[in-house]
C-alpha cells in the first residue's frame, strides 16, 4: 500500500475496478495505458473473456479483486451497490475506495464500507481519449488524495470540488458530451442545409470547435470577447447570433443543465432511500 508522503509509481500499483460497464471499461484502458495493473470484475462469463482477450485480469470475484488491489474503484450501477457492499464491506478497511456511481453520497458509502477511505469521482466518456473533466470529492484529511488524483489523471484533468457540487458537475461535465454532440449535429445539419457536402461539413464544424476551444485555452479571455472579435456590424455573424438569441438557445442550455442537476439530486435521494 502506498502511504502519504511516500514516493509512488503508478507502474507499481494494482487497481480494482468493480463493474466493467462503459465507464468501468474506459477507466480500465486508461489506467492500463499509464502502466497500472488492473483487475476488472464483471458478472457474465462472456464479458470476462472479452476483458481477458484485451489483456486485463478479469474475474467475477469482487472480494478477490478488492483483496489484491491497493486502490478500489466502484463502477457498478447504483441499484447494484447494496449487494456489492454486502460482498466487499468486510474487506476494504484501510483501503482507498473511489466511487464513480452517481447519487450515492459519502455518508452512505462510509456506512456500508466501514474503515475504508472513501472518495467520489465523476469522469465522463471523454476519458476514452484522455480528455475527461473528472470531478473529485476528497475528505479534507484524505491520506491517499494525491495518489487518487494521479490515477484519475490517466483519464484527463482532475478538479477537486465539495460534495454539494457533485450533482451539478454530473449535469455539466458528465452530461456535457451529449449536450455538445447535439450542438455539433445541429451545426452539421445547418452546413448541409446551405449546400456544404457532408464530409466537408463534418470537418468544418469539428475543426471550428476544436480551434475555438484551443483559442480559449491559450488566450484566457471570456468567450464573449471572442464572440465580439468575430462579430462585425451588419455582417453575417451578427445575423446568425440574432437568430440564435431569438430562438432562446442560451436559456434552453441553462434550463437543460438546471433540469439535469435537479434530476441528479432526485436520483440521489431515491438511491439513498433504497439503500437506507
Amino acid at each position: 500500500m502506498v502511504l502519504k508522503g511516500c514516493e509512488f509509481r503508478l507502474s507499481n500499483l494494482t487497481v480494482a475496478i468493480l463493474g466493467a460497464g462503459k465507464i468501468g471499461s474506459i477507466m480500465a484502458r486508461s489506467f492500463s495505458d499509464c502502466g497500472i495493473h488492473v483487475i476488472v470484475t464483471a458478472r457474465s462469463r462472456e464479458r470476462i473473456e472479452r476483458l481477458r482477450m484485451q489483456g486485463f485480469e478479469a474475474t467475477r470475484d469482487n472480494v478477490y479483486a478488492v483483496e489484491n488491489a491497493s486502490v478500489v474503484f466502484i463502477s457498478v450501477k447504483p441499484y447494484q451497490y447494496p449487494d456489492l457492499a454486502r460482498q466487499i464491506g468486510g474487506h476494504v478497511s484501510g483501503k482507498p475506495v473511489v466511487s464513480v456511481m452517481a447519487g450515492i453520497p459519502l455518508r452512505i458509502l462510509r456506512k456500508t464500507l466501514p474503515g475504508a477511505e472513501i472518495y467520489r469521482a465523476m469522469p465522463n466518456l471523454n476519458a476514452a481519449v484522455k480528455r475527461s473533466a473528472t470531478g473529485l470529492v476528497a475528505p479534507g484529511n484524505a491520506q491517499y488524495k494525491e495518489l487518487i488524483k494521479s490515477v484519475l489523471s490517466c483519464m484527463g484533468r482532475v478538479y477537486e470540488l465539495p460534495e454539494q457540487l457533485i450533482d451539478a458537475w454530473t449535469a455539466v461535465a458528465g452530461s456535457g458530451p451529449a449536450i455538445i454532440v447535439e450542438f455539433i449535429d445541429s451545426m452539421i445539419l445547418a452546413a448541409l442545409a446551405v449546400g456544404i457536402p457532408r464530409d466537408l461539413a463534418y470537418d468544418a464544424v469539428l475543426e471550428s470547435i476544436i480551434g475555438t476551444v484551443e483559442y480559449l485555452r491559450t488566450r484566457p479571455v471570456h468567450p464573449a470577447q471572442l464572440r465580439d472579435e468575430v462579430t462585425t456590424p451588419g455582417g453575417t455573424t451578427i445575423m446568425a447570433l440574432k437568430i440564435i438569441e431569438g430562438k432562446g438557445m442560451k436559456s434552453a442550455l441553462i434550463d437543460a443543465v438546471e433540469k439535469a442537476t435537479a434530476r441528479a439530486k432526485k436520483l440521489a435521494r431515491e438511491i439513498e432511500e433504497r439503500i437506507e
